[in-house]
């Protein structure tokens, strides 16, 4: 199979994994697929389609249906990551996908320990005060970057170092406020830079997953966010391999939406 020009991951903290998926993703979509023109219910075939492998399904269904461009199929397998580590940021942008996509996301109410734990690590061992902030806080790595008007910076030592100061003085204040002052953590997340790590639960359809891909993987979307469907899109690779097959040589990285 081709697979996807490897990005360069930005941050080795960030993961994805697969909490549950439909068993054979294929045999549900040939089941859908092949309702479509039965006279019968499908249900009194199931056992004798099961016997086919998912690798002949597979290129039943891409024959039949997915090389049409006839996409409503995969609507029906289901798949289920945890993400974890990326950034605030990348999570809102995520959520923005709702069609066939749902979401339980970490609450920032509830990473009130996090923060005044990190804080209390500041101040005993401030030594070790970057690398303890990067465990919590995202920053992108030293490096050459552009906006999306194609405007080209370069992101130096000297300004990482600058923003992680700044990130130690916001979890400092945060400390402060919570405990001399009462905060409560849904109003002093406000003092909280949008960086922080942040885990999430997403769901999607085969289909939506795609059209996430479609948005996501193309060289202009924000690379953090690249990086998160590329990781998604690995393991499409590995649960339903022939439509990823068939992704990867005509739509992957071209700005096109999903059919």
């Amino acid at each position: 199979m081709e697979m996807i020009d490897n990005l360069e991951m930005l941050d080795p903290l960030f993961a994805v994994e697969v909490l549950s998926k439909c068993d054979r993703p294929n045999l549900l979509c040939y089941l859908a697929m092949h309702q479509d023109y039965s006279e019968d219910f499908v249900y009194s075939e199931m056992s004798k389609l099961a016997n086919y492998s998912e690798a002949e399904l597979g290129d039943r269904i891409v024959r039949n249906c997915v090389n049409k461009s006839h996409w409503g199929i995969l609507e029906h397998p289901s798949i289920t990551f945890n993400v974890i580590n990326f950034p605030h940021s990348v999570m809102v942008q995520a959520r923005t996908h709702r069609v066939g996509v749902s979401f339980d996301c970490q609450s920032q109410r509830y990473t009130c320990k996090r923060i005044l734990r990190l804080a209390q690590q500041i101040e005993e061992t401030p030594e070790d005060a970057i690398n303890l902030i990067e465990k919590v806080f995202y920053f992108r790595a030293v490096a050459h970057y552009f906006d999306r008007e194609g405007n080209k910076y370069f992101y130096s030592p000297s300004a990482r170092n600058q923003d992680i100061l700044f990130t130690q003085k916001a979890v400092l204040y945060y400390a402060e406020k919570v405990n001399q002052q009462g905060y409560a953590p849904e109003h002093a997340r406000d003092l909280l830079t949008q960086n922080l790590r942040q885990h999430f639960v997403v769901s999607f359809n085969a289909r939506s997953l795609l059209h996430f891909c479609d948005l996501r993987l193309p060289k202009d979307a924000q690379p953090e966010i690249r990086n998160l469907a590329e990781l998604i899109f690995e393991h499409f690779q590995k649960w339903m391999p022939e439509v990823a097959n068939v992704y990867a040589k005509k739509r992957m990285g071209k700005n096109l939406l999903a059919p």
